[in-house]
């Protein structure tokens, strides 16, 4: 009896430990950097070159990449203490490719940047990537929907989109006074950002700062989201004339034409590409995500119209700024400004949010960006921890870093709980 007993018990606990691990999910995504320090912590910072991949499954070193774990205190942290049977790896491709890989854009790999997953059809770099999910600093444009289309959309039917965090941009850099000392405080007013950005000024006495090193313009060279935010800006303030210098764009070299620097910029990948030039560059000035560049011990950066990213304030979004089915529909020829448009296919379901892109420059800190969340609607491979990670990201109870907000709204727990199937 005791003997039947056992290899019952024995048998129930094989049992559980089977569907434990069947439920066992590592959910794999990647794109915009502007979040790593939300999701993952600073750990990513700490290696050299900084890590592209952050995870805690045990992968083997190779493909030239780097890697890391998240912090416990940051949202891929608390979403795996909460959820012990799922991971979360995350590669930092930025926004424009992450989205083309999650679409299923014809020649898009993440290979240079990330472990190769070609031998898992579920993984973010793969030949034939089908992720579970991707993070934009730029909102889907009608151009993504038509990838989407030729892409992945016969693999998984349609997309989510929802808003879940702003972040605030801030201006890293790097100069030195005429004896060698570094300058920590700079105050530039918008006249001066667009002196600078336009290639007007090309040294920094040109707009008051008392250092005759040359300006070096620093871009990010990938398509991203904070491209996207700050060529917004550039465009809103220091557009003249017919033909406007600046339009709103993920990649800056389409934004802008880089003639007009002279050979002083320097273009970098990624949000710590950026930072890392500034840092070894004299009389440099980039645009990073606030939280990445405060991971940097020493690197000053400089105020806007006397606005601190530090405390820049709250970044306010109502619910009338929440656009449901529209996305990006090109720029406007006149001004450069980003034009929204109504889906105008069967996508058009209920599924897909993003905040109005006017919003970001309403914000009392100047400079701001909105970081969406993309998965599909059908065929995921685990929809609930898919629903469990953005619920995280969105209304978790992790603390965010400084120069995070979460972006609440009824409308994009709706959307979570809804559309994830």
């Amino acid at each position: 009896m005791i003997n039947a007993m056992l290899k019952k018990a024995a048998m129930i606990a094989i049992i559980v430990s089977a569907a434990s691990a069947v439920s066992a999910t590592d959910l794999m995504g990647g794109g915009a950097s502007l979040p790593g320090v939300a999701y993952v912590g600073d750990n990513f910072a700490n290696t050299t070159p900084p890590s592209r991949l952050s995870t805690n499954i045990a992968l083997s070193a190779g493909f030239g990449y780097m890697q890391t774990t998240p912090n416990m205190d940051s949202i891929f942290g608390i979403f795996e203490q909460n959820n012990p049977n799922h991971t979360v790896s995350y590669c930092q491709t930025g926004t424009s490719l992450g989205k083309q890989i999650l679409l299923g854009g014809s020649g898009r790999s993440a290979y240079d940047d990330c472990r190769d997953y070609g031998a898992s059809s579920a993984g973010f770099s793969g030949l034939v990537a089908l992720p579970d999910f991707a993070s934009a600093s730029a909102p889907l444009s009608a151009d993504d929907i038509v990838s989407f289309q030729n892409g992945n959309q016969m693999e998984r039917t349609n997309l989510v989109q929802v808003p879940a965090l702003g972040v605030f941009l801030t201006l890293p850099i790097n100069i030195q006074d005429d004896w060698g000392y570094p300058i920590s405080y700079v105050d530039l007013t918008t006249e001066d950002v667009c002196a600078i950005f336009d290639g007007n000024a090309r040294v920094w006495t040109d707009v008051g700062v008392p250092s005759s090193d040359q300006i070096q313009v620093v871009y990010r060279s990938d398509g991203s989201g904070a491209t996207f935010a700050f060529t917004q800006f550039l465009t809103a303030y220091c557009n003249s004339g017919l033909i406007p210098t600046f339009t709103t764009e993920e990649l800056y070299s389409d934004a802008v034409s880089l003639s007009i620097y002279g050979g002083r910029e320097l273009g970098a990948a990624g949000d710590m590409g950026v930072i890392n030039t500034v840092k070894n560059t004299v009389g440099a000035i980039g645009y990073a995500g606030y939280p990445s560049v405060a991971t940097e011990p020493g690197l000053a950066y400089a105020l806007v119209d006397g606005h601190d990213p530090a405390n820049g304030g709250f970044i306010n979004v109502d619910s009338n700024d929440i656009l449901i089915d529209q996305v990006l529909g090109g720029v406007d020829d006149r001004t450069g400004l980003p034009l929204s448009t109504w889906l105008e296919t069967s996508l058009g379901d209920g599924c897909l949010a993003m905040v109005d892109p006017e919003v970001q420059l309403q914000q009392v800190y100047p400079i701001v960006a909105f970081i969406n969340l993309l998965t599909y609607t059908d065929n995921n491979s685990d929809p609930a921890a898919i629903q469990a990670l953005f619920n995280e990201v969105t209304a978790g109870s992790s603390s965010l870093p400084e120069g995070y907000a979460r972006v609440p709204s009824i409308v994009v727990a709706n959307i979570i709980d809804n559309c994830i199937n």
